[in-house]
């Protein structure tokens, strides 16, 4: 094999030959869980490996050349025997999907005793996944009905107003958007304080409000495994705090599988509870 070859990616040949069928790589982006740019970068990857022009780069358009048209059979003949003569012989990743911010929590108690190929996304995206059988197993807060699934409790705690300092005085609040937590902590502090929480900025993103919070005197809403994880203190003029709890979302798979399921499913529980 040669230099270029031997840095080919299977993940990248996969997306492109998906590509080239369609003719169109942002429905094959989205059937492979990647945005555009990390599509049109894993691409640019196959291309690279192969050291020639596969397809046109315009916007919204996706022509292959003559050389990547002719690569397509080829390619699908050498992946079909890669899984039917190599890769039958050899475990596959566990496909876990998952928040950012629960990743964080669990990720480093996983990695020790199981291959995986984490996906990042929204809670309803990451249902989503299970449900078409592109995830194993997906991390999601208990907010939604998850229905047509397994479901096993991992973690539990509450959310609370974090801040690197132990004594911060009353301030403006960093926040996530209008989810049925924050809403509640904003109903509670309008009874406990008569009026409404001052909020100093909203923030998509629980791993974000976690970073900053850990980096400054700002004072984030989060889930306690967040604010423990980066090392945070809950102030002491907060109103009451409202629970969460953490499921694990799966299908009924064979026998094999679900041994690798449930010991993913020990081992986020035990990272939940330190």
């Amino acid at each position: 094999m040669n230099n270029l070859l031997s840095h080919l990616r299977i993940a990248d040949l996969e997306l492109f030959i998906t590509a080239g069928n369609l003719k169109n790589l942002g429905k094959a982006a989205n059937l492979h869980n990647l945005s555009q740019s990390a599509a049109s970068t894993a691409i640019a990857r196959v291309e690279q490996a192969f050291g020639q022009a596969l397809c046109t780069h315009e916007k919204r358009h996706f022509r292959l050349t003559h050389q990547g048209a002719s690569l397509i059979p080829a390619a699908e003949d050498w992946l079909r025997y890669f899984s039917e003569k190599v890769a039958t012989n050899l475990p596959r990743p566990l496909r876990l999907a998952t928040t950012q911010a629960i990743a964080r929590a669990v990720i480093s108690s996983i990695l020790p005793i199981e291959t995986i190929e984490l996906k990042l996304m929204r809670p309803d995206r990451a249902f989503d996944a299970v449900l078409n059988d592109a995830a194993d197993i997906v991390l999601v807060p208990d907010n939604s009905p998850w229905s047509g699934v397994n479901s096993k409790e991992v973690g539990s705690g509450s959310f609370q107003l974090y801040s690197a300092l132990q004594n911060t005085q009353p301030c403006p609040v960093l926040l996530p958007e209008n989810q049925i937590e924050v809403l509640q902590l904003l109903q509670s502090w309008k009874q406990l304080h008569a009026e409404p929480l001052e909020i100093k900025a909203r923030i998509p993103s629980w791993s974000l409000i976690a970073d900053i919070c850990a980096n400054s005197t700002d004072v984030g809403f989060l889930p306690d495994f967040l604010g423990k994880k980066a090392k945070l203190h809950p102030v002491s003029w907060q109103p009451e705090t409202s629970s969460y709890k953490i499921l694990a979302l799966y299908r009924n798979f064979d026998v094999a599988l679900h041994k690798r399921i449930d010991l993913i499913i020990e081992h986020c529980q035990k990272a939940f509870m330190e």
